[in-house]
């Protein structure tokens, strides 16, 4: 006995699996497509077949072909289906609503020099999210604290939840030119120290070391009257070693990039103040949009961890 059809046997799936098995000329590819078995994609031909009362494939001799009346039904429904499904997945898309905002808040320096280089590898890890840097010195400032993320510079807080995103190492670096020009053969000196032109940024804020502070824990003098060029920035500093105008403290962190193409060269000695670093903190723990981003970001810093000057040009 035949099963009785009604016109909902005619369903969507039915005319999916149709129109697709007509376009691929195999129900097993059409099977494949539709994520589904060749057995289903049969089964609901028939259902079609029997509520049109025609068959729309010749199945004679192991191939299959549209029929005359397949062909002709075929080429009236597929553009409608077509259109059918793009109106479904563009509402669907907007039913989804906006891609979820990111804002990732830090130092100046650190997000111009190794979050921005990043950004593009970011967003295509996370296509569907919208992330934003926002560069920002004060601890204070209230777009900072209202970031979903915040990287900062300075001592462990105990009092904050924060993850290590690596440790302060800070040398003095310089141009290649620079060094050939001075005949920087080895770590400075106190006396060469005397003989070159240092670049620092004045900020005032005791999180950053100076010349100053650099020498007394490297265990070197610096001359009083040592004259000591200032910048307003960390970029502009950079630029300033990065033009042979002398040499500048550099963290490891912000200079990495400049290291391994060679426009820079690291100096020693090298010093590491092991309560300073840079840290991480997140407005909402345990988010499915944030936990993510932030692990990207801890293991972006992990994969480059190593010396300052590994793959880099040459060392002196």
């Amino acid at each position: 006995m035949q099963p009785s059809v009604t016109p909902e046997s005619a369903s969507m799936k039915s005319l999916i699996a149709f129109v697709t098995t007509a376009r691929l000329g195999s129900m097993t590819a059409a099977a494949d497509a539709e994520r589904t078995t060749q057995p289903t994609i049969s089964q609901r031909i028939r259902v079609l077949e029997e509520h049109l009362g025609l068959p729309l494939f010749d199945r004679r001799g192991g191939r299959l072909s549209l029929t005359t009346q397949g062909e002709h039904f075929y080429r009236e429904i597929a553009p409608s289906l077509d259109t059918l499904r793009d109106a479904c997945d563009r509402f669907r898309r907007h039913g989804q609503g906006p891609a979820p905002s990111v804002v990732i808040a830090a130092d100046a320096g650190f997000a111009h020099l190794w979050l921005l280089p990043r950004l593009p590898a970011l967003k295509r890890a996370f296509p569907g999210f919208n992330v934003r840097l926002m560069p920002i010195d004060r601890a204070d400032d209230p777009e900072r604290l209202a970031a979903d993320i915040t990287i900062r510079f300075g001592p462990h807080a105990p009092q904050e939840e924060e993850r290590l995103v690596a440790r302060e190492v800070v040398f003095p670096v310089c141009s290649h030119e620079y060094a050939q020009q001075h005949d920087i053969s080895g770590p400075l000196s106190s006396s060469k120290l005397a003989e070159l032109s240092l670049l620092h940024q004045d900020i005032r804020n005791p999180r950053w070391l100076d010349w100053t502070q650099w020498c007394q824990h490297a265990g070197l003098t610096l001359a009083p009257d040592e004259g000591i060029f200032t910048y307003h920035n960390y970029a502009l500093l950079l630029n300033a070693a990065l033009a042979h105008r002398g040499v500048a403290l550099g963290w490891s962190n912000l200079v990495e990039e400049y290291l391994v193409t060679g426009q820079l060269v690291a100096l020693g000695p090298q010093i590491t103040r092991e309560s300073y670093g840079y840290w991480l903190s997140v407005k909402h723990h345990r988010s499915a949009v944030i936990e993510p981003i932030r692990d990207w970001l801890l293991d972006a810093v992990h994969r480059g961890e190593g010396p300052p000057t590994e793959g880099a040009g040459p060392r002196y």
